[in-house]
């Protein structure tokens, strides 16, 4: 790949390329916003355009979406981090994926915008994606993906903490019109596994294999939680979290890395050949996930 020799932290135009089309009243106000974090975190931001500028592929990522350095101006996976703490984050989670993944796969990932991790049956997949849907949640994530309709079924995003330490920041249902039976067709086809549980169980399997702890994003500290609509918040973070055996601890969620397998005699006889499919498919999965990412390392 070819790159430029320097990144230069994008200018408002370049960040809010669409602007024009809203009202003068939030043209106002955005650039006024920008102006003042620009100028308030200008150590801040220059400290990430000198580290991009060492990271030719990572900074691909921002120069073709300059949006996403309001990650660093606004906010990063937990809403409380300072801006110190985003800076560090988010330099370290590229620092871990230049490291988990090495040099082929993450150029792999840059250059498709994901990697296959498993295919699943009905045509469905697991995806390991560069994140297209919001920089505040992370700049990565995995989906569940319908490969016949080219949809997400679910996205959840992720970062890294430290090398031993993967946050899930979000969780996230499509938007298409058909979301519904989009889940419950998935549902089906996963042998009764939702959605959002499959994320989970892939998180499991990624853990399991870069050997390092999984974390979630506690309810109140998600990057697009607000006091002040808090009710239009259906997914509720925290009950999802231990409803998938996660403990709070340091106000994170400490989730197991064991996917729960039932003996046959605690599964009711009608329902054995469903589970006896569902276990094939989640050890196929996990070998695939494995050979995903390693294939290239």
């Amino acid at each position: 790949m070819d790159y430029k020799d320097h990144f230069q932290f994008p200018l408002f135009k370049e960040m809010y390329p669409n602007i024009k089309k809203s009202s003068y009243l939030k043209q106002t106000r955005e650039f006024l916003r920008y102006q003042a974090k620009t100028l308030v975190y200008r150590k801040q931001c220059k400290m990430l355009a000198n580290y991009l500028s060492t990271q030719p592929l990572w900074r691909s990522i921002f120069e073709q979406d300059p949006y996403r350095v309001d990650a660093l101006l606004t906010k990063y996976c937990n809403r409380r981090f300072s801006v110190f703490q985003r800076l560090n984050y988010i330099k370290k989670n590229f620092e871990v994926m230049n490291t988990i993944l090495g040099n082929d796969l993450c150029e792999k990932l840059v250059k498709h915008g994901f990697i296959s991790l498993a295919e699943l049956p009905d045509n469905l997949s697991l995806r390991l994606n560069i994140n297209q849907i919001d920089p505040f949640e992370g700049f990565f994530s995995i989906n569940l993906q319908d490969n016949q309709r080219n949809i997400s079924i679910y996205d959840a995003s992720f970062t890294f903490l430290n090398e031993k330490q993967l946050l899930v920041a979000s969780m996230q249902g499509s938007h298409h019109e058909n979301a519904l039976d989009l889940i419950k067709q998935s549902t089906k086809s996963l042998y009764g596994i939702r959605p959002m549980y499959m994320l989970v169980n892939c998180f499991k399997l990624m853990c399991q294999h870069w050997q390092c702890e999984l974390l979630a994003i506690s309810h109140k500290q998600q990057a697009k939680y607000r006091f002040n609509d808090h009710s239009r918040l259906l997914f509720n973070y925290d009950v999802f979290w231990q409803s998938n055996g996660g403990r709070l601890i340091n106000h994170y969620w400490h989730l197991p890395l064991s996917i729960e397998i039932k003996s046959m005699e605690q599964i009711a006889s009608k329902k054995r050949a469903l589970y006896r499919k569902r276990y094939a498919m989640l050890e196929d999965v996990e070998q695939q996930v494995k050979n995903s990412l390693t294939s290239l390392a």
